[in-house]
Formats: C-alpha cells, structure tokens, sequence
C-alpha cells in the first residue's frame, strides 16, 4: 500500500471523530450554559451524520486531498437559542471557543500518547501504525483548531469575535453572513486559507519534538 493512500485512509476517519468531537464540545457548552436546543435535536452526540456538512465536510476535504492543500473542513453549526443563556454573546463565545479548544485537547492527548509509543522498545507494524495514527490527529486537530478560529461566518472565530464586539458592530457584522460561503471559497481558489498553514506546520512540529518524534 503506497504510503500516501495509506495516511488518507487514516485522514479520513480521524477527521470524522475530531469534527464530531468538535461540534459535540460547542453542544455540551451550550446544554452547560442553558440551554437545550443542541441535545433536542440530536446534535449532543459524536455521529458523524448528525453533523456532516456537504461542503465543509465532503466537497471541501476532497478538495483540499486532491490538490495536496492543507486539511481544512468544517460540519454543520450547532443550533443554540442564545435567548436561553445568561449571558447571551459571550455566552455564545465561549460555545463558539469550545470547539477549537477541543480540537487542541486532542492534538496535546495525541503529543502525550505519540510521545508513549515513540518509546516502547518494540517494532511492529501495529506499532508504527498507531504512531502514524497519532502524527494524523495531531495535525488534522490542529488545522481544525487553527481554521475554525478564522473570524469570519459561519466559522467560530466569527461567533467569538462577536461576543467583544458592541451591539452596534455585531450587528453590521452579521451582514456577511449570507456571503459567507462565496467569502470562504474566494479564499480557498485564490490560496488565502493556506496562509493559516504556516503557523499549523510550526506548532506541529514543535508538538512533534515534545514527544521525540523528531
């Protein structure tokens, strides 16, 4: 099996579970913060088919596999009713954060098991899969940590950015919403969101070198 069609296979099912760990991190937040709507309707759950999204978690990751770009993918918003909060916006912020913040859990628990394995005085192949598994959570939670913090819609630095903005600026904001996706794939054809690769690479190989796998 050719090295390359190898770590695809792993790419993908590692993006799944992190994507649902993901949105399932912004529903428990928003149950914790008061209110339901998540659990209600069905997205309190790490089912990939419950968050899929055709362009953020299809078309977009195919994309980016075929053209050798950096992993980028998103599923599809939680649904909350910010009315039920406490504190709506910055309630909705640390919903928005809860995500990402995820995402960079599972890429430190993954330095700390890649970390284990690279000291075993074993060789197998089960062994050298595992790691390889490891290396692929690390970097697909980074990117999706990194990317999703973009602050603009329907990503979760743009629910976060508005959660320190005045009424008045959240407000003029949220009238990008509807052209968010023609937005995201301006960036995507013109190269803008690989821009967010460097500082991933960066962090990823400083992980890489705090476990001695480098």
């Amino acid at each position: 099996m050719q090295d390359g069609f190898f770590n695809v296979v792993l790419l993908v099912p590692v993006f799944l579970f992190s994507l649902c760990v993901h949105e399932y991190a912004h529903g428990w937040v928003a149950v914790k913060r008061g209110d339901a709507t998540p659990m209600l309707l069905g997205r309190l759950t790490l089912h990939p088919m419950a968050h899929a999204d055709l362009v953020g978690t299809l078309l977009l990751p195919i994309i980016c596999i075929y053209n050798g770009w950096p992993f980028f993918g998103w599923a599809k918003p939680v649904p909350v009713d910010t009315q039920n909060f406490k504190h709506g916006r910055r309630d909705m912020a640390l919903v928005a954060f809860a995500g990402p913040l995820a995402n960079i859990i599972l890429a430190i628990l993954s330095t700390v098991a890649l970390g284990f394995l690279v000291r075993l005085p074993l060789q197998s192949k089960v062994l050298q899969t595992t790691e390889l598994l490891s290396v692929v959570m690390i970097q697909v939670n980074l990117m999706l940590a990194f990317f999703n913090l973009i602050p603009i819609p329907p990503l979760d630095g743009y629910r976060i950015l508005q959660g320190f903005l005045s009424p008045t600026a959240a407000f003029q904001i949220e009238r990008l919403e509807p052209y968010a996706n023609i937005l995201l794939l301006v960036l995507l054809i013109s190269g803008g969101l690989q821009f967010i690769g460097a500082p991933v690479i960066h962090v990823f190989r400083w992980l890489l070198f705090a476990a001695g796998a480098i």
